[in-house]
């Protein structure tokens, strides 16, 4: 009976100890910096025609009536002449 406390123990010390170290390992992961430039975000391009919407403003999308009108819609944007 003494020894299945003592596997016991050591059984559920083995399982405290692995969760610190995994839980050491993930952190270490995912707390590195990166170092280079290229993992940094690059600037956003917005072309001229369209606007953010602000709080009070509707989203702006530079269509005619024409292409309201039709009844096969385009997916693409509309061509700046």
């Amino acid at each position: 009976m003494l020894t299945l406390k003592i596997h016991k123990f050591f059984f559920n010390t083995s399982i405290i100890i692995f969760y610190i170290l995994i839980l050491f390992f993930a952190t270490s992961c995912s707390l590195k910096m990166p170092q280079k430039k290229s993992f940094f975000l690059k600037k956003l391009i917005i072309p001229k025609d369209i606007n953010f919407p602000s709080q009070d403003k509707e989203y702006y999308i530079p269509y005619t009536q024409d292409d309201l009108n039709k009844k096969n819609y385009d997916i693409f944007p509309p061509e700046i002449k």
